[in-house]
Parts: C-alpha cells; structure tokens; sequence
C-alpha cells in the first residue's frame, strides 16, 4: 500500500463512480481499476460493491477511507512542516548559556525577541558550563552557545566570537575595610583572602583572575572555591573572602556583601557567542542573528 494507491481509493470513494474518478486524477480508467483491485489484494478484503449502474463502498471500505484521509493529511502536514523546518518557520533549537550569562539583560531579551519572532520554533535552554558547551557545539547537542572562553582551544568545526564585555567587581564583606573605599586595585587583594571558580570547572573566569593577580605581582590565597555565581557571593556575605566576579552579578543582592569596582581597566569579563562554523540550518541562523543584533545595540549605547 501506497499514498498514491490511497489517493487513487479515496478519488473513487467520493466519487462512487470509476469513469469521474479517472477524470479527476487526469488517468485512463482501466490502470485506475487495476490500482483498486491491487490494493484490494494487499488488504484482503473488498473496498467496492460494484454493480451496473453504481459503486457501493463495503464496510472494509468505508473504515479504510477514513483513516485514508488521515494518512493523506498528515502526509501533508509532514511535508509542510518540513518546509517550514527548511525555511527557518518551525523546528527546534538547543541554546547553552553559563549561570552568569542570565544576569545580564542582553541575554533574556535576546531570547525574549527570537520567541517573540519565531512562535513556532522550540527554544530549549540549557545552563553548561563554558567547555561543556564547547563540545556539545561539536557533538550537535548544542546549536549555540553563550560562553566564557575556556582555556583551550574550540573542537574543530566550532568557533567562537566576543559577545559582551563587562568590567569585573569585587564582592567584599560590607564590614571590610576595602568596602568603604571609592574603588580598588587589584594589588589591593594581595593579602586578602579570595573566593574563585574551580580551575576544573571549565568557566572560563579562573584564569583571568589568575593572571590579573601575577600582572600585580602576587600568588592568590584561594580559600574557597564555588562553582555558582549565587553561591560565591553567599560565600563573600558569610564573611569567607573576597569574589571576583562578572559586573551583573551586581543583581544578587545579600546583607552584607558590598560590590567594589576595580580601577585596573584590564579587569574585564567577556562572554562569547560559539556556534559551529559551516552551519546552514535557517533557524541557527536566525538566533545567531538575534543574539549578534544585541551585540550591535550593546555598542552602540556606550
């Protein structure tokens, strides 16, 4: 059995009359009958009662040209929505993004615009960590990415662009004497107990921290390490140490937790966009777009 054998079926279903039901599928009379009876022995059971003057459908019929119908339909709206699918109308897309992304504004309202425009798309949303992420681009769990740049180079076949650029601050104890301050350097740390990431996280912020601490000539005191934005500067409010951290990290409000800005201008974050490099699929494309017009609007309003 075939779609076109169901085509010829439900044609003369309708019509009752083999001669109008050739005319309407543009076919001699005779391979349209041929058709019936073949399909009629596949099935094992009479579809028509045919007599003189009328064709009647049997019983097997009339619960064939149903489910007929149905088959045809959703043969239709499987090729629609694979056009569509093809087109960028409808589809699904897997989005990674680290914790921290999520507190700048730019990200969710990315995200809230692409929704908007593209009601018919799956938008699945997947907090990973920066190397993780990498390798799902690679694997094709992921279709984009929004990243801190770990320190290792990106699987071949996936590349990575600046995103958003933020100055780093420094979460302190509200009781520190470095909180009453108008702004500090990193040398001010050098003594200073510190809050970080895990080297082994694949975050991508622990070693700019690193390197900021050996450009001001001096090894960190690490006491603690977190792998939450949230929980670092639960950390930082509990009295442990000092965070550095993204400048959105700013919205986790704790008593007890000052934010301190950083006078060195190299103490910067930067969030990355990451995608496969040969990507053709329309609605990659399109949330690549959506992401990269807010890159265009973040510069722009400085």
């Amino acid at each position: 059995m075939d779609i076109r054998q169901l085509r010829y079926f439900i044609a003369v279903a309708e019509e009752l009359n083999f001669t109008r039901a050739a005319e309407r599928l543009h076919m001699a009379q005779p391979p349209l009958s041929t058709q019936i009876r073949s399909l009629e022995d596949e099935i094992g059971a009479q579809l028509f009662i045919r007599d003189k003057r009328r064709v009647y459908l049997t019983p097997a019929g009339q619960e064939l040209l149903g489910r007929a119908r149905a088959v045809l339909d959703a043969t239709a709206q499987a090729k629609t929505a694979a056009r569509h699918a093809a087109q960028g109308v409808i589809g699904r897309l897997a989005l990674g993004y680290t914790a921290s992304s999520m507190f700048t504004e730019r990200l969710p309202g990315a995200i809230r615009r692409y929704i908007g425009a593209h009601p018919h798309v799956e938008l699945s949303l997947r907090e990973m960590a920066s190397l993780d992420q990498l390798y799902a681009l690679r694997e094709r769990e992921l279709d984009v990415g929004i990243l801190r740049k770990p320190d290792v180079s990106p699987p071949d076949g996936v590349t990575i662009e600046p995103w958003y650029r933020a100055p780093l601050v420094a979460a302190i104890p509200k009781d520190h004497a470095l909180a009453g301050r108008a702004g500090i350097r990193i040398k001010d740390l050098r003594d200073e107990a510190l809050i970080t990431y895990p080297r082994d996280a694949g975050i991508g912020l622990y070693w700019p921290v690193m390197q900021l601490c050996a450009d001001a000539g001096f090894r960190p005191h690490i006491v603690r390490e977190a792998r939450e934005p949230s929980v670092m500067i639960g950390l930082v409010s509990a009295g442990i140490g000092i965070a550095l951290v993204p400048h959105d990290t700013q919205c986790i409000q704790l008593e007890g937790v000052a934010y301190q800005r950083i006078l060195n201008s190299d103490a910067v974050s930067t969030l990355y966009l990451a995608h496969r490099a040969a990507e053709e699929n329309e609605h990659v494309k399109g949330l690549l777009g959506v992401l990269r017009a807010k890159r265009q609007a973040a510069r722009s309003s400085r």
